[in-house]
């Protein structure tokens, strides 16, 4: 069965902590023509640390008007005091789709104010949400650095302060899904973190497989194996499975 795929959660860049990354998106538009990857949502891994990400967002949102198939998805920190302005300028540009937050790399917390604002005006001018709950897991990371993942219960109470928003989380394990589930139902969950033998069959015991979407993490994970979740599934359907890998997705995004 072909089964083409829309990638959530792929990043380009370098990671300045190990030896990875595509460093532009022609490299990774030619990763993805390797696993029938059709198109995707995209980072910089070069804004992830930066109090104001600004220069990097414009960045990768010009060069993706180059690279057919390609959506931009820039990083909003709210450790910037001008974040407010940062995202004013996102949203006044049709091709951002979602804003991606990422708390344990920007420095803030679920907690903060500004993530209930952020969220709130993202949802009102019609975009999605992308919250990094983890991106590597804590236990492999360097260890002069420690990122703590964002917990489910911020989560869900950060979710709960925004009528109307569904997020895309990503990053969680099964045990942080499974909790996140009892709290709420208004999210979509990628399967970054989620490691199982039949990890569709698993998941579709606390998630509904039609707020499951693809993600293949890519530099950080191997591709082939993110998609195998998905076309190996002994317990998923053709139409699931087409879904998970691309139908949920782009019908999130429109």
């Amino acid at each position: 069965m072909s089964i083409e795929f829309y990638d959530t959660n792929a990043w380009v860049g370098l990671w300045p902590l190990a030896p990875l990354g595509h460093a532009d998106l022609p490299t990774l538009r030619r990763h993805w023509r390797k696993h029938s990857i059709k198109g995707g949502l995209v980072s910089s891994l070069d804004a992830l640390w930066l109090i104001n990400p600004h220069d990097h967002n414009t960045r990768l949102i010009e060069s993706t008007r180059k690279v057919a198939g390609v959506d931009p998805l820039p990083i909003l920190n709210l450790l910037d005091p001008a974040w407010a302005d940062e995202l004013a300028q996102l949203m006044s540009d049709p091709s951002v789709k979602a804003v991606r937050l990422a708390p344990g790399y920007g420095g803030w917390k679920m907690s903060n104010r500004a993530a209930i604002e952020a969220a709130k005006e993202i949802t009102a001018q019609g975009r999605r949400v992308v919250l990094t709950a983890r991106l590597v897991d804590e236990r492999q990371e360097h260890p002069a650095i420690k990122v703590k993942p964002v917990k489910a219960a911020a989560i869900a109470r950060w979710i709960d302060k925004v009528p109307g928003m569904q997020p895309l989380i990503q990053g969680l394990s099964r045990w942080e899904v499974e909790e996140l589930a009892k709290a709420t139902d208004r999210f979509l969950t990628d399967l970054s973190f989620f490691e199982w033998d039949d990890s569709l069959g698993v998941l579709a015991k606390v998630v509904d497989l039609k707020r499951t979407v693809f993600g293949s993490l890519t530099p950080f994970h191997v591709t082939l194996a993110h998609q195998n979740k998905i076309t190996l599934s002994p317990s998923a359907s053709s139409a699931q499975r087409k879904a998970v890998a691309a139908g949920n997705a782009l019908r999130w995004l429109k």
